[in-house]
């Protein structure tokens, strides 16, 4: 059993990152030995992001705020608000 809150990876240079526009906290981790990571990431207001993710699958669920996701593959553009979740 993992048991971990937010609190306790304050910091962590590993669990507790940032980028330019973002910041990821990671529950859980590979290494944890789940079969899956999940992370509690913010995107900051105003900024626009180009990710992408050769070696996972991801789930998003939005909690707060709103904004977009473009599809490069067709060109569509998704809005995302609470309650919304995209999956690629």
């Amino acid at each position: 059993m993992i048991v971990r809150s937010l609190a306790e990876i304050e910091g962590d240079e590993q669990r507790d990152v940032t980028g330019p526009g973002w910041r990821s906290r990671r529950l859980l981790l590979a290494r944890d030995g789940m079969g899956f990571s999940l992370h509690d990431t913010v995107c900051h207001a105003g900024e626009e992001l180009r990710l992408h993710y050769r070696n996972h699958l991801e789930a998003v669920y939005c909690i707060e705020g709103a904004g977009s996701i473009e599809n490069l593959d067709d060109g569509k553009t998704h809005p995302l608000s609470p309650g919304a979740v995209y999956a690629l």
